[in-house]
């Protein structure tokens, strides 16, 4: 998820509650659809996946409008009201409902303002709250900055926490002069686009120009490298490192190009969804991976692959010949 894209979807939904606030004011459906909706998927929470986004989550105990969840248990329940309803009646009952099924947070939201919750906090409810922001702040780029306490990868890792400046690549009337506040006992490091002295970049960072040469290395999180000779083999390197570390199984599959593709990218038969095979793939163990296109799809394919498996693509660099 590069900054820039969450930084222009805020900047669109600004606009869209702007432009059709009085329709987002009369129904919650349509809040949900223009608003909540694509800030999650932005956010990396993939809303037409069922293993990751419930909608109309229900059970003994009560409902919510949205579980977001790691490996079919939530991790946040979430209840979406209609543009500018007032969010404290919904609460209270959400905190406990929370607390009845063991999850950790709870977000209300209105597609504007957003407030998470740290439910199993023993404090007052006031006190439970870790992050609030606005899309409607002076600044988009705050707006930004406290989203991402919300990105998919640092939920599950339990690292909740609003982004540190700078934010790359807003313009210079939209930096922030001082930094977030980060919630209580984590920070979320500041992303450079600096390659250090080495020549390693992260790869969440990591754009290639057309034409150029691929990385000559790629280090993963727990140290050990590989040396890819061509582009493709950088997706199917990080698949294979993120099945000998069970990250990635058949269970998973299928995995497919995007949130809103009918093709796949990782699957356990060379064949999509809608019956073609595969222009172009390479297996990995019992996997067949899609390593059709060029620098910049792969590399953005494997991002998403690694968010798409609950790591963190800033774990993984590569090294700039």
């Amino acid at each position: 998820m590069p900054l820039e894209n969450l930084l222009t979807l805020i900047e669109k939904l600004r606009k869209r509650i702007d432009r059709h606030g009085d329709a987002l004011r009369q129904s919650e459906a349509l809040t949900r659809y223009a608003l909540i909706d694509p800030l999650l998927r932005e956010l990396g929470w993939d809303t037409e996946d069922p293993n990751m986004v419930v909608p109309e989550y229900s059970s003994g105990s009560g409902r919510v409008d949205y579980a977001l969840c790691k490996n079919g248990k939530s991790v946040i329940m979430l209840e979406a009201k209609k543009l500018d309803t007032p969010l404290n009646d919904a609460i209270g009952q959400g905190i406990q409902y929370c607390l009845v099924e063991g999850t950790e947070y709870f977000v209300v939201t209105d597609g504007r303002r957003w407030e998470t919750y740290e439910t199993h906090k023993p404090v007052p409810i006031d006190d439970k709250r870790i992050v609030q922001f606005d899309l409607k702040d002076p600044s988009a780029a705050d707006a930004c900055l406290k989203a991402l306490a919300l990105w998919r990868p640092s939920v599950i890792s339990g690292q909740i926490a609003v982004g540190a400046t700078p934010v790359i690549g807003l313009p210079d009337n939209q930096t922030r002069t001082t930094d977030p506040q980060p919630a209580e006992e984590t920070t979320v490091q500041p992303i450079s686009l600096d390659l250090d002295e080495d020549g390693w970049q992260p790869l969440s960072e990591y754009n290639p120009e057309p034409k150029t040469q691929p990385p000559g290395e790629i280090t993963f999180p727990d140290g050990s490298h590989a040396l890819p000779k061509r582009w493709y083999e950088i997706l199917t390197e990080i698949a294979r490192w993120l099945v000998e570390n069970d990250h990635l199984s058949e269970s998973r599959c299928p995995i497919l190009r995007g949130p809103r593709s009918k093709k796949s990218l990782v699957d356990i038969e060379s064949v999509h969804s809608d019956g073609t095979s595969f222009f172009n793939c390479k297996s990995v163990g019992s996997l067949y991976i899609d390593i059709h296109g060029n620098a910049r799809t792969l590399i953005n394919r494997s991002k998403y692959l690694i968010q798409h498996v609950d790591q963190d693509p800033a774990q993984f660099k590569v090294r700039i010949p």
